[in-house]
């Protein structure tokens, strides 16, 4: 079986590590590579970088299974869509470390770092990612192609969107509802419910402006 990890960049560097970890325990890959369809390169940690067609044409798709590493939500549902096309198995990763209540339901192509804290009856959807040492209280839903960044802070009972990206040291108090396309911004702190396509910054946190690009990076 082999690993491809679409993306070539920071954020896919930190996958690499939770890969190996996981590889260590169980051995499920006997090859890792890199996915890239913007840069034109042939190695990172040398590790083959392929195109996401020239994989195709290396490896066949029951030899597959792809997890997404970018940290731009949108273009990490971009990644998913084509993924799902292709009949591809998109595969979670999670750091051998992190205990998971049987309450708890991931979706594919969930990816949970090193010293993350999920607890009790929590929902994290298809396509999302919770980086380093976040803590997610109980009866939080999570959904599609959102980033929780390191130390992040989700309180109970929350509803975080679709395509949210919750900066690091950001945070939420409990029963609140972020919508979709949200950006919350490093160390934000969320005592209102937040609609919709708005950034979101500061203690308390207040609505800046709309993102209408629905980008996070521009």
């Amino acid at each position: 079986m082999v690993l491809g990890i679409y993306g070539a960049h920071g954020l896919a560097q930190e996958v690499h590590i939770i890969a190996k970890k996981i590889n260590s325990v169980d051995g499920r890959w006997d090859e890792i590579v890199y996915i890239d369809d913007v840069n034109d390169i042939s190695e990172l940690q040398g590790r083959r970088v392929y195109k996401f067609e020239e994989l195709l044409k290396t490896y066949t798709k029951k030899d597959l299974e792809i997890v997404i590493a970018v940290g731009e939500p949108a273009v990490r549902e971009m990644m998913y869509q084509k993924v799902k096309e292709h009949d591809i198995k998109l595969v979670s990763l999670i750091h051998p470390g992190i205990y998971l209540d049987e309450t708890t339901s991931i979706g594919e192509g969930v990816v949970i770092c090193e010293g993350a804290t999920i607890t009790s009856n929590v929902t994290i959807e298809d396509n999302s990612y919770v980086q380093a040492h976040a803590v997610i209280g109980h009866d939080i839903q999570i959904g599609k192609h959102t980033i929780i960044g390191s130390n992040c802070q989700i309180g109970g009972a929350d509803v975080i969107g679709d395509r949210v990206f919750m900066g690091f040291l950001s945070g939420t108090t409990d029963h609140i509802q972020i919508g979709d396309d949200v950006i919350i911004s490093a160390g934000a702190i969320v005592f209102k419910d937040l609609p919709d396509e708005v950034v979101a910054v500061g203690n308390p946190a207040r609505i800046m402006k709309k993102n209408e690009q629905k980008r996070v990076f521009k």
